[in-house]
């Protein structure tokens, strides 16, 4: 009976012995035969797409955008997210374009980082060049008439007749002398206007009949057309819902009186992300309407905004 047990069991040591010094085979994959099944890292998508869809096809193929390979599924998915993208992604701003050029001035000026003057200049340059490629359409106005001999009498006239007046008025102040208070010099002011009403209102006569003449003279403007009903109503509906944001804005700074810095800024963000689809549809509606008005009113004697 012995001699049965050992060789048995000395058998047994020697195959377990065996098997484990034998190479383990590579796991293979049973959807590609004859491949190696290899850990795939999986790859990273933009957190604004959201989560792939759970459910996928067992297919294997190569996937847009450089995500490496997967399913078809993940292929259309990850396709109809990179076309959303593009639809969305904001225009390529180009730096030599002179309507940029312009809006940079612009703002460059509104920021205090260049001058009024060099602004001006920099932008009657590049408006004229934009005019000359046919660019821009430059506001065609009716010239000024020339003034008539007779208004330019009355001009010289009160011109005169107030520098006289301001003469004579300085002249009583500077009586009073360096020391005088304020009070005196008002007094003074005060009683020269009182014995030379006369005088004022002569001056005030001539400035009146002055702007009659030219007024008189002035080419008529250009008449503008009536908004059509459909535009009055767009008009009408979009000022109904900035004076909508306008009271829930007011009623907002009124909360923020007695919140604390913490609160206001925790309101402040509640706020904008409440607000925010309401703010962009104003703001695309009211470019809508800005654009329709435009091309039914503005024509080139009336142009005000070309930009």
């Amino acid at each position: 009976m012995k001699k049965f047990i050992i060789p048995t069991i000395v058998s047994l040591i020697l195959s377990a012995f065996a098997f484990s010094q034998e190479k383990q085979k590579p796991e293979v994959d049973s959807s590609i035969p004859g491949k190696k099944k290899v850990e795939v890292e999986r790859p990273r998508f933009p957190t604004h797409w959201g989560r792939p869809p759970e459910i996928q096809l067992k297919d294997y193929r190569p996937l847009p955008g450089g995500f490496g390979m997967g399913s078809s599924t993940l292929a259309s998915w990850i396709k109809e997210n990179i076309e959303e993208d593009a639809k969305n992604e904001k225009p390529k701003v180009d730096p030599k374009d002179p309507r940029n050029i312009e809006k940079e001035t612009l703002q460059a000026l509104k920021e205090g980082k260049i001058s009024k003057d060099d602004a001006q200049k920099k932008l009657t340059s590049l408006r004229k060049e934009m005019a000359e490629k046919g660019d821009r359409k430059l506001p065609k106005r009716p010239q000024k008439p020339e003034l008539s001999e007779e208004v330019k009498e009355k001009i010289a006239a009160v011109k005169e007749l107030e520098k006289s007046i301001h003469t004579e008025m300085r002249a009583k102040v500077e009586e009073l002398g360096k020391d005088a208070s304020r009070e005196e010099i008002k007094t003074a002011v005060e009683e020269f206007k009182e014995s030379n009403k006369e005088r004022f209102e002569e001056i005030k006569e001539k400035h009146s009949s002055i702007r009659e003449d030219m007024e008189a003279n002035r080419p008529p403007k250009p008449e503008r057309p009536e908004l059509t009903a459909a535009l009055k109503s767009k008009v009408d509906a979009l000022k109904a819902k900035q004076k909508e944001m306008h009271e829930a804005q007011k009623k907002l700074h009124q909360n923020l009186k007695d919140a604390t810095k913490d609160e206001r800024k925790e309101m402040i963000t509640d706020f904008k992300e409440a607000n925010k689809e309401k703010h962009e549809e104003i703001k695309a509606q009211a470019k809508e309407v800005k654009k329709e008005i435009r091309e039914l009113v503005e024509t080139d004697a009336t142009r005000t905004s070309d930009l």
